[in-house]
């Protein structure tokens, strides 16, 4: 009986055993070609580059042959390939780059969709299908592993042990198990054996009923125990199968977020490599014993060196003199401390010994301990900048002579035209004096010479007012004044004027606060260009100023007038220097276009604003507002304010 109680135990035993084998196997296999077909993935990623290369490439073959069989090589070297073989449906090689290589690497073992890792670890072999208008049949890519045979082989040793862990764990577990299980049998059949009733059935005829009763109660409640044992394991079975179900579940989730956190970190590496390759500006890649790491094709092309030629030199042998901050020594660290982020601009030498300006930018890149893996130095030839530079200064030099010549010749010119004019009008008066009463026709000549010199006294001032406050010569003299009283004189001085041409001259105010500070001189010439204006293009009804305050601690002055207003169009260049809205010589008013750009530059010298509505043929007002508040950087305007407080 001992023996059947250990046969049905070993029984049990070996179909748990057999259960978690299988489940064992399952997780090994699984996970492990998850992990394979994400590095298949990523390297068909990487072979589609070539299909759509080709695909979208019609030029890309002649007859039979790569047309630019440089282009696919430098497509190799970007996708980190080794080899490329390209096949026709047939079976033949339509053509090939390190046909050497691939047939070493036994290309043709690859099939298509599907990957495969050379006999030496060194290539992952793939084999893809393409189609196109210039081709058709299918291509074997070769590219370096790297390190990728190293983590299938570390996952596959990494899922078996997991696999045999819970192997091992469900063996202990239900030998375990089925010895709690079966040690109440056991004792049945112990004591079965022990009273020996078997051979007591034998011998004798007449069996004591009660016994036998009592012993079938035991074997009952015996066999009873051993069904709610077998109860207990079966639920503890289904809780052990749902844990290893949510165990399961999550490893697997868990493998798929490194799985997709690797794929993003290889697309992230792809796009700097892709980057760093095609910046427009030149890179290098520095160790910290300043020797050149990598480079990309600006920097070549700077500098003019071949990527070969440069790589693992000292970047400190392209500066002249060697002069960089950092560099002068054979290392990028002070007392165990790497050197500070540079900024600067520097003198490179090129290939060719010519010395071209570049601004240099260095950043030092630090690993998960915070110590410097390397510096990225970013270059940027500035020489042709540098060039128009100097020209600039050169061209900046010649302006300011030439507007030192124009201030000059304007000075001169207004001494020589001013000093036989200022003759010529204070001898008019005296002329007519002279004159009898009864020659009009030689007044009218005297009144016509007056009139015209007077017109080019006020033209040259205009033009030498223009050109003082444009060239910045022109020196503002601020003070508190009141409005008021200065517009008052002027109206009083274009009295008579108004008179003469039968207009009414009014001026109104609702202002309680007049006084300002402002250069008074300029403010004064303001107004009376507008007032004249007003009164030259009115030839009937009135000109009109009114001052009022406004509500944010202003002052506002209007002139209106009922003249002969201006079109829209002309109002958009109202304040140009020299423009007139009636031009040529049959216009009907004179004038020389500077007065209100001369008014425009003044109102801005003043920090006040000014505003124009205009309506053709119904007249037109010009707002100008100061601020009864203004703050002046220069300090002697500061205590010239104060001295009026």
């Amino acid at each position: 009986m001992r023996s059947k109680s250990q046969k049905l135990q070993l029984k049990l035993t070996i179909e748990f055993a057999l259960f978690f084998i299988v489940v064992s196997v399952f997780i090994f296999i699984h996970f492990t070609k998850k992990f394979e077909d994400q590095i298949n993935d990523k390297y068909v990623y990487k072979a589609d580059v070539f299909v759509n290369f080709f695909k979208q490439s019609p030029n890309a073959f002649t007859g039979e042959k790569l047309a630019d069989k440089e282009a696919v090589s430098n497509l190799l070297d970007l996708n980190g390939a080794v080899y490329l073989v390209i096949e026709k449906p047939t079976g033949e090689i339509l053509d090939a780059i390190n046909l050497d290589i691939a047939e070493n690497n036994l290309y043709v073992l690859s099939k298509t969709n599907r990957e495969g890792i050379s006999k030496d670890e060194k290539v992952y072999r793939i084999a893809l299908p393409v189609e196109g208008d210039n081709i058709s049949g299918k291509i074997y890519v070769g590219f370096e592993s790297r390190d990728d045979a190293q983590k299938i082989l570390k996952n596959r040793m990494l899922t078996a042990l997991f696999s045999l862990s819970i192997l091992l764990a469900g063996i202990v577990f239900t030998y375990f198990l089925s010895s709690i299980s079966f040690r109440p049998l056991a004792k049945i059949f112990k004591a079965l054996d022990s009273a020996n009733i078997y051979a007591d059935i034998k011998g004798k005829k007449n069996v004591n009923k009660s016994e036998l009763r009592v012993l079938e109660d035991r074997v009952n409640i015996l066999l009873g125990e051993l069904d709610r044992s077998s109860g207990e394991v079966e639920s503890l079975n289904r809780k052990l199968h749902d844990v290893f179900k949510d165990k399961i579940a999550e490893l697997n989730f868990e493998i798929n977020q490194r799985k997709k956190a690797e794929i993003l970190l290889q697309k992230s590496e792809e796009q700097f490599r892709l980057v760093f390759q095609n910046a427009p500006i030149g890179i290098v890649i520095i160790s910290t014993e300043g020797k050149i790491i990598s480079v990309n094709r600006s920097f070549c092309n700077t500098v003019g060196f071949e990527r070969d030629e440069i790589i693992g030199i000292p970047i400190k042998y392209l500066f002249e003199k060697n002069d960089l901050e950092g560099f002068e020594n054979d290392s990028l660290v002070y007392d165990g401390k790497p050197i500070a982020d540079i900024s600067t601009e520097r003198t490179l030498l090129k290939k060719e010994g010519k010395e071209i300006n570049v601004i240099v930018k260095l950043v030092s890149v630090l690993d998960e301990k915070n110590k410097v893996k390397h510096y990225v130095m970013q270059l940027l030839d500035i020489t042709e900048i540098k060039r128009v530079q100097q020209e600039l200064v050169a061209a900046l030099k010649k302006a300011e002579e030439s507007d030192r010549l124009k201030s000059a010749f304007l000075a001169q010119m207004s001494h020589e035209i001013r000093t036989p004019l200022n003759v010529i009008l204070t001898s008019i008066p005296l002329l007519a004096d002279e004159i009898s009463s009864k020659d009009e026709e030689l007044k009218i000549i005297l009144d016509s010479v007056k009139s015209a010199g007077r017109r080019l006294q006020r033209t040259i001032d205009m033009i030498l007012n223009m050109s003082s406050v444009q060239s910045g010569n022109y020196k503002p003299v601020f003070e508190k004044f009141d409005l008021l009283t200065d517009l008052k004189k002027l109206m009083n001085e274009f009295k008579s004027l108004s008179d003469d041409k039968g207009l009414e001259l009014k001026f109104k105010q609702s202002a309680d606060e007049s006084f300002i500070v402002a250069d008074r001189y300029t403010v004064n010439q303001i107004f009376q260009n507008l007032i004249n204006n007003a009164i030259k293009y009115t030839l009937k009804g009135y000109v009109e100023v009114f001052v009022r305050n406004e509500n944010d601690n202003k002052v506002r002055v209007e002139i209106r007038d009922s003249g002969i207003g201006m079109s829209d169009e002309y109002l958009k260049k109202i304040f140009t220097p020299f423009s007139q809205e009636d031009v040529g010589y049959k216009r009907e008013f004179e004038g020389n276009g500077l007065g209100l750009a001369l008014v425009k530059k003044y109102v801005e010298l003043n920090k006040a604003e000014i505003e124009v509505e205009s309506e053709k043929s119904i007249g037109s007002v010009f707002s100008v507002t100061f601020d009864l508040s203004v703050n002046f950087e220069d300090e002697s305007q500061v205590k010239k304010y104060s001295n009026y407080q």
